[in-house]
């Protein structure tokens, strides 16, 4: 296989590891909430695409637009239900509770939608000529979808009255409430976000991937890898290492098997963990 065809892959692979890992990023970079059910969004919004598209013969950009709310209003309600009487505790209190609500979450898929594989075949078949390399189409719509969002969102956060709020709020909570800035919406709509943006991650990967309730710990995962290489609350972060490490498992699996393949992401993460604890353009913590 050409070494351009193989880097085209990763970085297509690359572009959904960037939006899942945004979104928790984002999450932790306003909240420091380390969200473990972050992978069972990410699996509910494939499911949902599959009945959708599948089952009730909705077309996909239709699931591109109604999953992600749903699975947003679905974040919504953790976050209100649960982390938001946990915002002064000890990370570990959250983490903890992050893990209890993935699992809720695991099993209420399994009853919904059975334990086995679910699949879209059929869904934006066919591939496109790009740089002399043949790109299947549904892998090409979910990088450009994918990176297109995630850039989008970058944006916002750079250039909006609330993108700046919401950096106000990450950075220093307490002037930013004198400021006048309602804390409770901020975080309420960040973490929507974020939730929206791995239910549309999932919608992405249902045509290109088997989807199973146990999809999100898969990818849940890598995207701790992106963030950890990229750095803890680093936006731009995320998305430079999620295509890096797109690539790396790619390249590293062509040449040396699946499993070394992913293996490879790991040991970058150790890497990093090691020289630089902080990520590569990791923030400092917040005091």
């Amino acid at each position: 296989m050409p070494v351009s065809e193989l880097l085209v892959g990763g970085l297509l692979l690359g572009g959904l590891y960037a939006l899942m890992a945004c979104g928790l990023n984002l999450i932790f970079g306003v909240m420091r909430v380390i969200n473990f059910a972050h992978g069972e969004l990410l699996a509910i919004g494939a499911l949902s695409t599959v009945s959708l598209v599948a089952g009730y013969a909705f077309p996909f950009w239709a699931a591109v637009l109604l999953v992600p709310l749903f699975t947003a209003a679905l974040g919504l309600v953790m976050y209100r239900l649960v982390l938001q009487r946990l915002t002064n505790a000890p990370m570990i209190m959250t983490l903890l509770a992050t893990y209890a609500i993935s699992t809720i979450l695991v099993n209420g898929a399994i009853l919904t939608w059975g334990g086995g594989y679910k699949g879209l075949p059929g869904v934006l078949e066919g591939s496109v000529q790009l740089l002399g390399v043949n790109v299947s189409v549904s892998r090409l719509v979910a990088f450009l979808v994918a990176l297109g969002t995630s850039l989008a969102v970058w944006w916002a956060l750079e250039k909006t009255r609330f993108g700046r709020a919401v950096r106000s709020v990450s950075q220093a909570p307490e002037l930013a409430e004198i400021s006048g800035i309602s804390l409770d919406f901020v975080r309420n709509a960040t973490f929507a976000i974020g939730a929206g943006m791995a239910g549309l991650a999932g919608v992405l990967m249902a045509p290109t991937f088997a989807s199973d309730p146990q999809l999100g710990a898969r990818f849940l995962i890598k995207a701790f890898a992106v963030i950890i290489v990229g750095g803890m609350g680093s936006y731009p972060g995320a998305i430079a290492a999620a295509l890096l490490l797109g690539v790396i498992e790619v390249v590293g699996g062509y040449f040396t098997g699946a499993v070394i393949g992913s293996a490879l992401l790991f040991l970058l993460m150790l890497a990093v963990l090691l020289v630089r604890p902080r990520g590569l353009l990791g923030v400092g913590a917040r005091t």
